[in-house]
């Protein structure tokens, strides 16, 4: 409704400030300008949702991952490529987490289960924590060591941008985190202090 009355507002500006042929072929290129970007922003919309309901990592966050663990082999990037997603959990972290913010932000979830017996499991462990305290920022929450990072925005067209953040920590055996996305400027600061609401969330459904 909304685009339609803004096509329709630029069709009447262009009518009322030409003479009638000029001004029906104005409109009809404004209406026509409008209509496209409409459309495109659509477009935007659905690219940028991708595979959320799906349990899996968009292609957008794979690629922000494939990208870090080329850059460095000991970040945490390439420590969750060496994991492999846990689709039913990372489904009930991602419902967890629907609600939590604003229409303009989506959560992917990450829950990877760290394999091995005793001792390749303290290898595992230990790359991990290393690995996360090797993130930008490391906040201590809830007895957790919660790491953050920002990770490349990229452009969904003319009408839409995002910008996105990798947020990791270990429990026991266990991988945890999501890539939050918004397609508002988010300010770390915001996000480290909406984080233990989030923690929260996630930790609930484990």
């Amino acid at each position: 409704m909304r685009s339609r009355l803004w096509t329709w507002l630029l069709v009447g500006a262009a009518v009322s400030g030409c003479d009638a042929p000029e001004g029906r072929t104005r409109a009809a290129e404004m209406a026509e300008m409008a209509g496209s970007r409409t459309a495109e922003a659509a477009r935007a919309a659905r690219a940028w949702a991708g595979q959320l309901g799906l349990g899996e990592l968009s292609e957008a966050a794979k690629a922000w991952l494939r990208q870090g663990a080329e850059a460095s082999s000991s970040g945490i990037e390439a420590v969750l490529q060496k994991g492999e997603q846990v689709v039913p959990v990372a489904l009930e972290i991602g419902r967890a987490l629907g609600g939590a913010v604003d229409t303009s932000t989506q959560f992917e979830p990450i829950y990877q289960e760290v394999p091995g017996g005793s001792s390749e499991l303290a290898v595992r462990r230990a790359e991990a924590d290393a690995a996360i305290q090797g993130m930008p920022r490391v906040e201590l929450i809830d007895g957790l060591s919660v790491g953050f990072k920002q990770l490349s925005s990229v452009e969904l067209g003319r009408t839409s941008s995002e910008s996105a953040y990798l947020v990791m920590w270990r429990q026991h055996d266990r991988l945890i985190g999501f890539v939050f996305r918004s397609r508002r400027d988010v300010a770390l600061a915001d996000l480290v202090r909406d984080a233990p609401r989030l923690v929260a969330l996630v930790r609930s459904v484990l």
